[in-house]
């Protein structure tokens, strides 16, 4: 073989193992990070929501959730409503992602889908937990970290 083809090879070879070193994972198997939002999720404003894209603003508890995940349907209890009116004290989530977590408080921008008789969230910024007493609200128009009392005046000043 001659000289210059095997430098060639070499060099060709170098390359390939230098771009599969330097290319970042196509998923992340570790399960430790988790993408804020997944997939084409429209984002509203306060103003929007409150004109046609949302149903429902409420805290609620999440009760439980079924086995499945695709779709995961969870059975939340209303605990405050500060937007429009629930259908019943308890409702039914229906997510293909972004899955809530039984025991866990959400603050949640909903909207109600007569074709699966069920809520679901309104955008990519709908679903806040509750944590620490605190909301962390990233809609636009009232972005915040607020306690309930807070935000149900930023909500009172908004309708």
């Amino acid at each position: 073989m001659k000289k210059g083809t095997w430098i060639m090879m070499v060099a060709v070879f170098s390359l390939l193992l230098s771009s599969c070193a330097t290319n970042p994972p196509l998923s992340n198997t570790s399960g430790t990070q988790q993408p804020e939002v997944q997939g084409d999720w429209p984002l509203y404003s306060i103003e929007e929501m409150l004109n046609g894209k949302t149903d429902l603003i409420v805290l609620a508890l999440v009760d439980s959730v079924t086995k499945e995940k695709e779709p995961q349907i969870a059975k939340l209890i209303v605990e405050e409503t500060f937007y429009g009116e629930a259908r019943d004290s308890e409702i039914e989530l229906y997510q293909t992602t972004q899955h809530v977590q039984p025991g866990q408080k959400y603050l949640l921008f909903l909207s109600y889908r007569e074709q699966v008789e069920q809520y679901v969230v309104s955008d990519g910024l709908s679903q806040i937990e509750y944590n620490n007493d605190k909301l962390k609200v990233r809609v636009k128009g009232i972005q915040g970290d607020y306690t309930v009392e807070q935000f149900r005046k930023v909500m009172e000043d908004q309708t």
